[in-house]
């Protein structure tokens, strides 16, 4: 019967299996620095790249956000103020151009969503990449910022609410002819061609109409303020921007 041998393993000693040991944690060690120092300085150029987008963004509202106001002031809060005085001195045989032309303005609306550039934030939100923001001053006015855009289309929709009630009770006291008259072929509020009258100038009717309107004045005006105030952080942080990362104006 032949005998099998095992051939001779040479144990090692302790020594060897702790260099041994050193020589592999050394190099997990090093292969996880290496890849959290690459992963830091792939964060630092989305980073970048992120504050650059949001620098563009903030320009386009501050070009845009001038233009909404001085709608908000002619549309909404200029008619307001007019109106209640027109409609104190009017009666069924004085003509009424001037209340057409300022009820067809007082229910036109402009969203701040229209004038709004918020395609970097809604990006880096879905993304849950907020945290590359690493300026914590920055990341928190930025979400303060659009914050106050969701706030401020929330009124314009309760707004939207009063001019709906207002033009509900339009047909109480205009002339659906004349009406037509107030407006041109492009859809543009003008003064009307031609002299027109009111339907009815019922006290209850008009005293609910002015209520309507000043509502409409009141928070037109609130709007109008916060959005200057939007403007105003919007300089701030374009400032912030440009600081730390550099921006070029």
């Amino acid at each position: 019967m032949e005998v099998h041998h095992h051939p001779h393993v040479e144990k090692k000693n302790f020594k060897e299996y702790f260099l041994e040991f050193i020589m592999i944690f050394l190099a997990v060690t090093l292969g996880f620095f290496a890849e959290s120092y690459r992963e830091h300085i792939v964060n630092k150029e989305h980073e970048k790249q992120y504050a650059n987008s949001f620098y563009e963004d903030l320009q386009d509202d501050r070009k845009n956000l001038p233009r909404l106001i001085n709608a908000i002031q002619s549309q909404q809060i200029q008619p307001s103020k007019s109106l209640p005085i027109l409609f104190s001195k009017t009666s069924i045989s004085v003509p009424a151009d001037s209340i057409y032309f300022y009820l067809r303005k007082v229910i036109r609306q402009q969203g701040i969503m229209a004038f709004i550039t918020d395609r970097t934030y809604e990006q880096i939100k879905n993304s849950g990449e907020m945290r590359l923001i690493t300026d914590k001053q920055l990341a928190d006015s930025l979400i303060d910022y659009y914050k106050d855009i969701v706030f401020i289309n929330y009124l314009q929709q309760t707004l939207l609410g009063y001019k709906a009630k207002l033009l509900d009770n339009l047909p109480l006291i205009l002339r659906s002819g004349d009406y037509a008259l107030a407006i041109d072929s492009l859809d543009n509020v003008m003064m009307p061609r031609k002299h027109v009258y009111l339907l009815n100038t019922d006290s209850i009717v008009i005293n609910r109409i002015v209520i309507e309107i000043n509502d409409i004045g009141t928070l037109s005006d609130a709007i109008k303020r916060m959005i200057e105030k939007l403007l105003s952080k919007n300089i701030e942080i374009k400032k912030m921007i440009e600081t730390n990362y550099k921006v070029k104006k």
